[in-house]
């Protein structure tokens, strides 16, 4: 049973911990919260045995073999550092950091200490992602990659009345592109790779931070639009488009709704059932790289994620 110590009690938290229930494999054993009392009601409703407010005390504890971080994003370089250099395995939520700098000091620990370093990004992970890729042949060559994620933030509201909530917040590294565009953003670098340039346009909230945004990719051979908003929804699917049709995916996020639209007028549905919980494929993924004694996973890459903090780094709430 591998024991997994959790940081953070939000929301993302809890599906956290019911997809390592289902894997029968793993375990939530602890809890790291700066609110005790909080953090009491946690590990009671959840059954986690150690609660911890301290993270220094809580690395010490050796029956912990993993570190999941679900922190605000301001907070996971110290606290992923921190746990790399106790020798604990680290899946760290997205965006993993805000900058490249910090981005190599937590890979340069990993490889020292031999612990693995792993941003949890769902989508790449989700067995739908591979079948995406291993279908692009039958739309052609790809010129047009146009994917997207919109979605009106209740938070927004807060600040419209001067409450500055974390996903709001400069300092804590908030903001639309970090919270929500990461996610087209590392599906497009993913299954196309590096772009040869890259550029982007925000409109910037009254905190300082994207509400929305777009970004453009430049590849030799196609062109990449990234748009990304918690200020809007989106209504209208993101496509892959090629000469000879296009790849349709609803919900870019959860690899769901795939469709592939031939020019010729022919659909085909290639989407196949998946977990409930999708977070258990990350979770799979991460264990299956400790047990093999690698520090990186090909699906989620050190390549991957560090071109995407460079990129988000670059734009971000500009």
């Amino acid at each position: 049973m591998m024991r997994f110590a959790i940081i953070g009690t939000s929301s993302i938290s809890e599906k956290f911990i019911d997809a390592l229930k289902s894997t029968k494999s793993c375990e939530a054993y602890a809890l790291l919260s700066r609110d005790k009392n909080k953090g009491k009601r946690f590990v009671e409703k959840f059954e986690i045995e150690k609660l911890y407010t301290n993270i220094e005390e809580m690395l010490k504890d050796k029956d912990i073999q993993a570190v999941y971080i679900a922190s605000p994003n301001g907070k996971h370089f110290e606290q992923a550092k921190l746990s790399l250099e106790a020798g604990k395995n680290v899946i760290c939520e997205k965006p993993i950091v805000p900058t490249v700098k910090e981005f190599d000091i937590l890979k340069e620990i990993a490889i020292k200490n031999k612990v693995v370093l792993m941003e949890a990004m769902r989508p790449t992970t989700n067995p739908n992602f591979k079948l995406i890729k291993e279908n692009l042949y039958k739309i052609g060559a790809i010129r047009q990659v146009m994917l997207k994620y919109c979605q009106y933030s209740s938070k927004y509201d807060l600040l419209k009345v001067g409450e500055v909530r974390n996903i709001f917040d400069k300092n804590m590294s908030g903001g639309a592109l970090y919270d929500i565009g990461v996610y087209p953003l590392y599906f497009t670098l993913a299954m196309f790779g590096e772009p040869k340039e890259y550029i982007g346009s925000n409109y910037l909230l009254s905190s300082g931070v994207d509400g929305c945004g777009t970004i453009l990719l430049k590849y030799s051979d196609k062109i990449g639009v990234i748009s990304y908003s918690k200020i809007t929804d989106e209504k209208t699917p993101s496509e892959i488009i090629g000469e000879d049709g296009s790849i349709v995916i609803n919900k870019v996020s959860a690899v769901k709704g795939i469709t592939i639209k031939y020019r010729d007028g022919r659909e085909e549905k290639i989407e196949i059932d998946t977990y409930e919980n999708d977070m258990r494929y990350e979770i799979e993924e991460f264990v299956k790289i400790i047990e093999e004694g690698k520090v990186e996973s090909t699906l989620n890459s050190f390549t991957t994620s560090r071109k995407c903090v460079e990129i988000m780094e670059t734009l971000a709430n500009r």
